[in-house]
């Protein structure tokens, strides 16, 4: 049986820098053979999600729009999505692989 698709939402302040975060990171999926549907929004955009109709597994928070977290997260954790602070670090050195174990985590739990 086929593991399901991981739907992510990367939430970041204008999308300049998640773009080539978001390719790095679909990247480290397919290197492991996960398909995974990912979306990156600006922070203006994310308060119009509507996590009941379009459901996410994960939604990462970039570090320069961390103060929206628990807004987000009021919306989407009753949905059953995780809401999570990308690593500062991680983000920086846009390192893919590592933002990448950091959604498997989430999902598990």
């Amino acid at each position: 049986m086929a593991e399901k698709t991981i739907r992510v939402l990367l939430v970041c302040a204008a999308g300049m820098s998640s773009s080539m975060l978001e390719e790095k990171i679909r990247k480290a999926a397919a290197a492991v053979g996960r398909d995974m549907e990912l979306k990156a929004i600006d922070s203006m955009r994310i308060t119009l999600w509507d996590f009941e109709k379009d459901h996410m597994d994960v939604v990462l928070v970039a570090p320069q729009v961390r103060f929206k977290k628990r807004g987000i997260a009021e919306k989407a954790e009753p949905q059953g999505t995780v809401v999570q602070d990308i690593d500062t670090v991680a983000y920086g050195m846009m390192d893919g692989e590592k933002i990448f174990a950091q959604v498997l985590e989430a999902i598990k739990k």
